[in-house]
């Protein structure tokens, strides 16, 4: 019998690991460590965006439940190695079902009537038992919960680069006439509505760019508002 790795003389050889004696199926033998992915998600469809009045960066964009697109997910493998990085695992999902997986939705809780109850309002999140979130751990409290854990309004962060037809751009926003017409921005919450429409809250304000930006720059943090069909949304994201 030949010699097998570093099993010499084994019938079945070695694990992966080189050292482990294999047996029949290999069920023995401990799973590789999978490389770390990066996940991209790419929405298109007929969206209205209108100002939230509350925020001077916050925009509201609602997404057509006629004329939304599936959400195209696929999964670059980060590894060094070239033959995963070609290996490209590709899927569509519905919209709303990505949003609402990928987004949490939590009730928030409310703090009852209490006069010796006082806390801060600093927005540091938690969620408890019963299922709500409060905004701190006081605010927690107050409604009679404990041992509450830390809770992340969205699991990821979300960087959106959003594609207008050329038709659609804003005059004011290119350079020339064929210029293509991009904005970026961050999503800060997103939900599905009661009328089975997806919607982003997007803002702005979080895009750092580089000191003493070139109009051009300047103009990718720019929303319009107005109605626009067959916008493309590229959301790149980092799973937490």
């Amino acid at each position: 019998m030949s010699i097998i790795g570093g099993c010499g003389g084994t019938q079945y050889g070695c694990c992966p690991d080189g050292t482990t004696i294999k047996n029949k199926d290999g069920s023995n033998c401990a799973l590789p460590a999978l490389p770390d992915r990066e996940y991209d998600q790419i929405l298109s469809g007929d969206i209205k965006i209108k100002k939230v009045k509350s925020d001077d960066y916050t925009h509201k964009i609602i997404f057509s439940k006629k004329n939304i697109s599936k959400v195209l997910m696929y999964q670059v493998w980060s590894d060094t190695s070239v033959d995963l990085n070609n290996d490209r695992i590709v899927k569509e999902v519905k919209a709303t079902s990505w949003v609402k997986s990928a987004f949490r939705k939590v009730e928030t809780g409310t703090v009852p009537s209490n006069s010796n109850c006082i806390c801060t309002k600093e927005y540091n999140p938690v969620i408890c038992r019963n299922g709500k979130k409060y905004s701190n751990s006081c605010e927690a409290g107050c409604a009679g919960q404990q041992n509450c854990k830390p809770f992340s309004d969205i699991p990821f962060t979300p960087t959106t680069v959003m594609e207008l037809d050329d038709g659609e751009c804003p005059y004011h926003h290119k350079e020339s006439k064929h210029a293509e017409c991009r904005h970026v921005f961050v999503i800060k919450r997103a939900l599905v509505n009661k009328c089975g429409q997806v919607v982003f809250y997007v803002s702005s304000e979080d895009i750092v760019l580089p000191s003493n930006p070139n109009q051009e720059v300047k103009r990718l943090k720019t929303i319009p508002t107005g109605s626009f069909c067959r916008a493309r949304f590229d959301i790149d994201s980092l799973a937490a």
